[in-house]
C-alpha cells in the first residue's frame, strides 16, 4: 500500500496562510490583491526559524555564537501558537548575535518586539509611537 503526499509549498506545516485578496470579476473569482502590502506570513517565519536552528558559531562573520537550540524550540513553539491564534505574522524573525531568537513587528502605532531566550520564556518590549518609554515584561512560552 502506498501513501500519496501533496505538496503544499516548501513550508514546514500544513495550514496555508491567507493571502489578501479582490474580486476579480462578478462571477465570484478573486485574485490576489498585489495592491495590499506584502507581510510575511507564518509558514515563512516558520520556515526562518527552521533556518535560524541550522546557524554554527560565528554565523556572523563577527564571532556571534549560534542560537541555543532551547531558543530556537521556544522561538519555533511561539510562532506557531500565535499562527494557530491567527495573530498578525511578524513583520521578521531573527537570531540575535547573543544566541537568542527575535521576533519584530512595526505597527503604526508601536513597535514590538519578543525576544525567544529559552524553550518556555521570552521576554516582551513595546515602544508606543512618540514615546521613549519601553513597557517590558517576561511571558512563558
Amino acid at each position: 500500500m502506498s501513501a500519496t503526499v501533496s505538496g503544499l509549498g516548501a513550508t514546514a506545516f500544513t495550514r496555508l496562510d491567507a493571502y489578501p485578496t479582490r474580486a476579480l470579476d462578478s462571477s465570484s473569482l478573486t485574485a490576489v490583491d498585489h495592491s495590499a502590502p506584502l507581510l510575511p506570513t507564518w509558514g515563512k517565519l516558520i520556515d526562518s526559524v527552521l533556518d535560524i536552528h541550522n546557524l554554527r558559531d560565528d554565523w556572523d562573520g563577527e564571532g556571534s555564537e549560534a542560537p541555543a537550540p532551547g531558543a530556537v524550540d521556544g522561538a519555533l513553539h511561539l510562532a506557531m501558537a500565535l499562527r494557530d491564534r491567527q495573530e498578525r505574522p511578524a513583520d521578521r524573525v531573527v537570531p540575535s548575535v547573543n544566541g537568542t531568537v527575535y521576533f519584530e513587528w512595526h505597527l503604526p502605532d508601536a513597535y514590538r518586539e519578543i525576544e525567544v531566550t529559552g524553550p518556555s520564556r521570552a521576554e516582551v518590549r513595546i515602544v508606543q509611537k512618540g514615546s521613549d518609554a519601553v513597557e517590558a515584561f517576561v511571558i512563558g512560552l
